[in-house]
């Protein structure tokens, strides 16, 4: 199997309606996963599965990342 790596810019409309074609076709396999998923989608999931460590104020914080 062939991989193929699409770098563009999100806000350009040519390049974006172009990938959402790509991924409609349904040929294609899609890969997800760490490295290449925005930074924020990944912590919202953690949010959703629990691993979240909750502090009352910085200090609480820094007792528990030691």
């Amino acid at each position: 199997m062939a991989t193929i790596t699409l770098n563009y810019n999100p806000r350009n409309s040519v390049a974006k309606k172009t990938v959402e074609y790509i991924r409609s076709l349904g040929v294609f396999k899609i890969e997800e996963g760490p490295g290449k998923r925005p930074a924020i989608d990944m912590a919202l999931e953690e949010v959703k599965k629990g691993r979240v460590t909750r502090c009352t104020d910085f200090d609480d914080y820094l007792k528990k990342v030691k």
